[in-house]
């Protein structure tokens, strides 16, 4: 790409987004590959624009440009079951491409992220994602970086994935004596049940039972039988006395 003055630019094609910042934050006042027009020098100069890169000897050119390292990085480092979307102004997307657990490799990315050229920003690793939903964005900082040091970054493999949901069938156990008693009302059930309709989980089996260490887990047990393959207890893990939900759990996982 040629560093030109706007006003030499026109007719020319714009090698990369160009940036407004106002006060609803930054916008693409023009976008890469939009042919630049005498109206155009005004509207850059009036967002104290006075120089633009545009395209040209790219071919023979050493450099790769923000957006050709963003995806190329984006396509390196997703792992299994992502998929790269390519951004604006020189970032790429990472998008899950099924229901799952995300994984990102911490030292790898803390590694990357400290070369300081390229950056790497996820969700925190070991959370619930979707089909579709953003896991991760690669930014790159400078405009260019020659294809050298792009090669070296590309050793970076795999740092974010998703491992697909193996249990889709829960069970959910209410405790609580005051909302058994019909005092307090439920509130957990409907937060749970809209958390697992976004993650395709089905529910098997719901029951509210007392603070009483028996009644729990015969609830648990019964889910399971009822073929839970997982089990979500809410409620009674505070340290008052009458909380019965971890002595409850600590009995079922010694098997007594």
């Amino acid at each position: 790409m040629r560093l030109v003055r706007v006003e030499d630019a026109v007719g020319q094609v714009l090698g990369y987004d160009t940036t407004y910042v106002g006060r609803d934050g930054a916008t693409v006042l023009l976008p890469r590959g939009h042919v630049i027009t005498r109206d155009d020098v005004e509207r850059l100069k009036d967002s104290g624009v006075y120089f633009v890169w545009v395209e040209g000897n790219e071919e023979s050119s050493d450099l790769m440009y923000e957006w050709e390292i963003a995806e190329a990085m984006a396509r390196a480092v997703a792992g299994e079951n992502t998929y790269v979307k390519p951004a604006r102004q020189g970032s790429a997307w990472i998008m899950a491409s099924v229901n799952g657990v995300l994984k990102v490799d911490i030292h790898g990315l803390t590694e990357l992220n400290l070369g300081g050229n390229v950056l790497l920003i996820t969700r925190q690793g070991m959370s619930g994602v979707v089909k579709d939903e953003l896991v991760g964005v690669v930014d790159v900082i400078p405009l260019s970086m020659r294809r050298d040091e792009v090669e070296e970054l590309l050793r970076y493999r795999n740092l974010v994935s998703v491992v697909p949901f193996k249990r889709k069938r829960i069970g959910i156990v209410v405790t609580g004596t005051e909302i058994y008693q019909g005092r307090k009302k439920d509130l957990y059930y409907p937060v749970i049940k809209a958390r697992a309709d976004k993650y395709g989980w089905e529910v098997v089996f719901n029951t509210v039972v007392p603070d009483d260490e028996d009644k729990i887990m015969g609830a648990v047990k019964y889910a399971v039988s009822n073929g839970a393959e997982a089990v979500v207890i809410t409620g009674g893990m505070s340290v008052d006395p009458t909380d019965k939900t971890p002595i409850a759990i600590r009995r079922l996982r010694l098997g007594s």
